[in-house]
């Protein structure tokens, strides 16, 4: 690539960034689907694990499995079952509980069941936690809250601590101590940009532990008290921003964990969706919206009063004072608001919305908005006024310069040489205002037809005016000094405009000493020729 290819692409890349990362508000849910199908590509089963988190998997998402299937499930359990590991008697038990009239040989696996029962690893003591649950058999939770206590203290671990958690949701004494771990197990989280916190082990493991804090706290009928919204709003970003798994255990651990966002007694958070297009104006004045939860679908436990309370830029405001959102779907998922009375200036506005449960629920405190805001942007026509344009010796300052009408290309040709400076003045206003405006992009692009260069020069902004200097002597190695005809084209362009403005100004008959110099342009066959 070459330099001035490069220093173009720079130039238009950073505008597009600019206007992309402006614009771009809307929030990513888990989508079930997407889950599904990935759940769904584990097929064929060629071992109990994946088989599990499958199945299991698609049991969440309400599938039913065919005839086939379940048989297709049930052999594959005869099949692989080791009947000397707990965690593929777990694995086995549970998916031959989703399949009907799947017998298998209980007793054969009891002397596993019974030695994983008195395991020193926690490992050992989930599974067999989940065995027990799944084959109704009974547990003595005062011993297994004491192994598990002492297991953790050989290999405590984050996983491990997810399991007891999982264990101690299972207990009818002893859940405590486990319980009063998840203070300790919030400090160990791994915070990212101080918005994402996650655990070692990806998102399989954030899932797992977070689900298990949900179910515990669900039987201790309390939650922990420093695990504020705040707090969950960087889980479920991390959570979001995995919503792609990579593997059977992530995918069942990211669906379970996100189900159990959308129904429980503490803690709901909802998804904030700008649905309309992000730019508003006094002919689009509507601001459209979603509210949903994390899964995308719509809050079936409350109905919900939504309200914009600002709409502001860095220089004007949208909103005065609080205004309700109208329902606009009878599932609650979509509310609209007349954002726009009249033209406000151009900008970009950030509409912070509250909500709040209807009655009767009104003291219902569960549900928070993860994001609480959306941006919108107010756009313009621009016109490019007051143009001059002219080429004058470099140490004699400002000539006289020759104006322009709005498109009008200049009818002489412009002579100048590296001992020449090219003047540029003009002006940049909002149409409908007549104010001026400072816009993200203005520059002056030289072309010149015979070898396809072009050199881009920026526009400085002060006073309301831009101005573009163009020194052709220090200049001239960005111009390689090859001497041709050059047209100059001016670029006005901002993510706030309606109208971008390319405008020919003149052609610049450039001559330049030392043509020569630049080897990038000599013809090959000169440069490689025999020397004599």
């Amino acid at each position: 690539m070459t330099s001035k290819s490069f220093l173009i692409l720079t130039v238009l890349i950073s505008c597009v960034a600019i206007t992309l990362s402006s614009t771009n508000s809307n929030y990513p849910t888990i989508n079930l689907a997407n889950l599904r199908n990935f759940l769904e590509s584990v097929k064929p089963y060629s071992d109990l694990s994946n088989a599990f988190y499958s199945v299991k998997g698609l049991e969440l998402l309400g599938e039913k499995f065919q005839p086939q299937t379940q048989a297709e499930i049930c052999n594959l359990v005869k099949l692989k079952i080791d009947k000397n590991s707990i965690e593929s008697v777990f694995f086995g038990l549970s998916l031959a509980s989703s399949v009907p009239n799947c017998v298998l040989p209980t007793a054969e696996y009891q002397a596993t069941i019974n030695k994983a029962a008195s395991s020193k690893k926690v490992a050992d003591l989930y599974y067999y936690s989940q065995v027990a649950k799944t084959a109704k058999q009974p547990i003595d939770s005062k011993v297994l809250s004491k192994s598990v206590i002492d297991a953790l203290k050989t290999d405590s671990s984050i996983l491990n601590q997810g399991y007891a958690l999982h264990i101690a949701s299972l207990l009818s004494e002893g859940r405590k101590t486990l319980f009063e771990m998840i203070e300790d197990i919030l400090e160990q989280a791994d915070e990212v940009d101080k918005k994402f916190l996650q655990y070692e082990g990806g998102v399989g493991t954030t899932s797992l532990v977070l689900d298990g804090i949900f179910e515990l706290s669900a039987k201790m009928k309390q939650f922990p008290p420093k695990f504020d919204q705040a707090k969950l709003t960087k889980f479920v970003n991390y959570l979001t921003s995995k919503r792609s798994p990579t593997n059977a255990r992530s995918a069942y651990f990211l669906l379970k964990a996100s189900l159990k966002l959308t129904d429980n007694q503490f803690h709901i958070p909802l998804v904030l969706n700008r649905l309309s297009s992000v730019s508003v104006s006094s002919d689009q004045p509507n601001l459209l919206i979603s509210i949903t939860n994390l899964v995308g679908a719509s809050v079936k436990q409350v109905k919900l009063d939504v309200d914009a309370l600002s709409a502001k830029s860095s220089k004007s405001t949208l909103l005065s004072a609080k205004k309700p959102f109208t329902a606009k779907s009878s599932d609650g998922t979509t509310y609209e608001l007349k954002l726009v009375e009249q033209q406000p200036e151009a900008g970009f506005y950030t509409v912070a919305v509250s909500i709040s449960p209807k009655a009767p629920a009104q003291n219902d405190k569960r549900f928070f908005l993860v994001s609480n805001s959306v941006l919108v942007k107010v756009t313009t026509v621009v016109s490019v006024s007051d143009l001059q344009i002219g080429v004058g010796d470099r140490d004699q300052g400002l000539p006289k310069l020759s104006s322009l009408q709005a498109n009008q290309k200049l009818q002489k040709k412009l002579e100048a040489d590296q001992q020449s400076k090219l003047y540029v003045r003009f002006s940049v206003k909002d149409k409908l205002k007549g104010s001026n405006l400072e816009v993200h992009q203005a520059f002056l692009r030289f072309s010149e037809a015979k070898s396809g260069r072009e050199i881009i020069f920026l526009a400085q902004y002060s006073n309301g005016q831009y101005s573009a200097d163009v020194d052709l002597g220090t200049n001239s190695k960005s111009f390689r000094r090859l001497s041709g005809v050059y047209s100059v084209e001016l670029i006005v362009a901002d993510a706030l405009m309606q109208n971008p403005v390319s405008w020919n100004l003149a052609d610049v008959n450039l001559h330049f000493i030392e043509e020569q110099a630049s080897s990038a342009f000599q013809d090959k066959a000169t440069l490689y020729a025999k020397k004599t």
